[in-house]
């Protein structure tokens, strides 16, 4: 078994670098509406967790704007699972009927 890497072997990982596939870049093509809210849940974290990283780093002290990001943040990731619980349920309903 190899021996593991010591913890400072790779640079930190800047969360401002992430970059949105080129599909979900432009919401106004040909996506049904679960996508969209995926991709609006997606987004609302990436900026919560760039939110954070700022307010770590010093270059925001405004901390009631990073609540209120991560707030956002939390009730947009809500959103989508309470959409995706009644989408499954819907799903599993209908397997149950008989036609």
């Amino acid at each position: 078994m190899a021996p593991l890497p010591p913890i400072n072997a790779s640079p930190p990982i800047s969360l401002s670098s992430q970059t949105l596939p080129a599909k979900e870049a432009t919401p106004n093509s040909e996506i049904n509406p679960f996508e969209k809210l995926l991709i609006q849940a997606n987004q609302d974290q990436l900026r919560s967790n760039n939110a954070i990283e700022d307010l770590v780093t010093g270059k925001n002290d405004n901390v009631q704007q990073v609540v209120m990001q991560v707030a956002k943040s939390e009730m947009s990731f809500q959103l989508f699972m309470e959409v995706r619980n009644k989408l499954i349920e819907s799903y599993n309903e209908l397997m149950r009927m008989q036609f």
